[in-house]
């Protein structure tokens, strides 16, 4: 099934319910459909066409929404991608991707027109302001008469989420339809989601946390989204409590600026069912807090891009551990083994593995990457853990070196070939370091050719990285620690 059919069963379903709340916007289940086919047209008109690959570089906002559904309607295959992010990335993931289109919003406009001469197969910039060689969203109309949603299979790719592992360049991990719709349906099932839920939903569509959890759940089962461009703390929480959120989706980051607000002991909460937590690990402190000021226990889980977003998490009618991420999904297996494949026994610590219908295709276009992560159908997650007698699952350790800003995977190469670009730069050497507000900082550790303040190296990573993955601490070290054979050890700077 094309998931683009969730949108237009719930619009024939409850055409009059709310779907989307934005500013001072309400666009119905029947408005939204009426748009993205109308959008799905245009876009055919201007070659969008099926398995075509578009860009999607848009904030939270109706016309990301409105895009995704249209993209998907014509058979197009989804490139999300941040639009806070710099040329460089930009070029480097719709090179990869051999994207033909991109559609931006103002955030991205400036970086996208940069990067287009360096753009290999892009042909057509969208644009949701009016720009130079841009075609503008105003312009992709069509009637909606002339819709019709292209059949696909469970193996056909729905969309390209790129993720950077601890080596090399960022990957597209390849998630199908099927992909998609398992996990839509087990996760708002999980959730016991009904047409009543109202849920919010401040983290970036971009993400596959948001775009899974938020987005389509909500559509799947005719839920009303309350849709925030920007987390401002006071401000979301306030809108949780005066709108009856009932559903709220977070990173440790929110909850902890949450709890630190005088208002959060003034407010109603009762409304609220669920206050989900993913990206990092939320500290038990903030957690308990959380319960004690809004009444709610925050659900976690665990999951990654290649699994479409869940592995695990706290089933309806499940005590919640703290320190544990629940249970395996249901239809999911899971193995924790050791560097020899051997499951081990309860209680001991090895990589996690899974196999099901939320595995991804592959990487695309990576055939060796992709034969090293899947094995006989098998996930390799790269990440340890342990379960206990009863099946929960706890993490032990991340992919090494992976750095969790505020939610967000920062991987230290990238930053670091950023840094090694500057022209004053010898050596460095990125890792991440505790932050009460963030769970991590970004660190660099510098070893320069000639006086370099730090301020200066700050503000060259802003050019060239998107805002999380600026280093905001900056060492300068004469050497950097060296095993024999000359490769740099992070351990010790840890130590230092």
């Amino acid at each position: 099934m094309n998931i683009a059919q969730l949108l237009l069963n719930s619009a024939q379903d409850r055409p009059k319910h709310p779907v989307i709340v934005f500013k001072d916007e309400m666009i119905t289940y029947q408005e939204l459909s009426q748009k993205v086919k109308q959008k799905a047209v245009g876009f055919r008109q201007y070659g969008i066409q099926n398995n075509s690959h578009v860009g999607l570089m848009v904030a939270n906002k109706p016309e990301y929404i409105i895009s995704y559904f249209a993209l998907l309607s014509v058979g197009a295959t989804v490139i999300p991608i941040n639009p806070t992010y710099k040329e460089k990335e930009i070029t480097y993931i719709l090179n990869d991707s051999e994207a033909e289109a991109v559609i931006v919003d103002e955030v991205g406009l400036i970086e996208i027109q940069k990067a287009q001469s360096n753009l290999s197969s892009v042909k057509t910039i969208f644009s949701l302001k009016p720009a130079d060689s841009c075609v503008t969203w105003g312009e992709v109309d069509g009637e909606a008469a002339d819709y019709f949603i292209v059949p696909k299979k469970e193996e056909d790719h729905a969309q390209i989420i790129y993720t950077s592992g601890t080596t090399g360049k960022p990957k597209g991990a390849l998630i199908t339809h099927g992909n998609m719709e398992w996990m839509t349906k087990t996760a708002a099932g999980l959730l016991e989601m009904t047409s009543e839920d109202r849920v919010l939903v401040v983290l970036p569509l971009f993400h596959a946390y948001a775009k899974i959890q938020g987005l389509l759940n909500s559509v799947y089962t005719g839920s009303t989204i309350y849709l925030e461009e920007r987390f401002i703390p006071n401000v979301i929480l306030e809108k949780i409590a005066n709108e009856k959120i009932t559903i709220f989706l977070g990173v440790p980051t929110m909850y902890t600026m949450f709890v630190n607000l005088p208002q959060i002991n003034e407010l109603d909460f009762t409304q609220l069912r669920v206050a989900g937590c993913g990206g990092a690990s939320l500290p038990v402190e903030i957690l308990e807090k959380v319960n004690k000021t809004m009444g709610v226990d925050i659900g976690e889980g665990y999951g990654q891009t290649e699994s479409t977003v869940m592995i695990s998490c706290f089933p309806p009618g499940v005590e919640k551990v703290h320190g544990s991420v629940g249970l395996p999904l249901p239809g999911l297996d899971l193995k924790i083994v050791d560097p020899n494949d051997r499951e081990v026994p309860v209680g001991e610590v090895g990589e996690i593995i899974f196999k099901g219908p939320n595995a991804m295709k592959g990487y695309y276009k990576k055939e060796e990457e992709t034969k090293s992560t899947i094995k006989d159908g098998w996930v390799y997650t790269g990440d340890l853990g342990r379960q206990d007698e009863r099946g929960l699952l706890y993490i032990v350790d991340r992919k090494k070196d992976m750095i969790i800003r505020g939610g967000y995977n920062v991987y230290p190469r990238e930053v670091e070939e950023v840094l090694y670009g500057h022209p004053d730069i010898v050596e460095c050497a990125v890792l991440g370091e505790a932050d009460q507000t963030f769970g991590e900082e970004i660190a660099a550790y510098v070893v320069v050719k000639q006086v370099t303040t730090a301020e200066e190296i700050i503000a060259y990573c802003k050019e060239n990285l998107a805002h999380y993955k600026v280093p905001r601490k900056i060492y300068f070290l004469d050497e950097l620690p060296k095993n024999a054979t000359g490769k740099i050890l992070k351990a010790p700077l840890k130590n230092k």
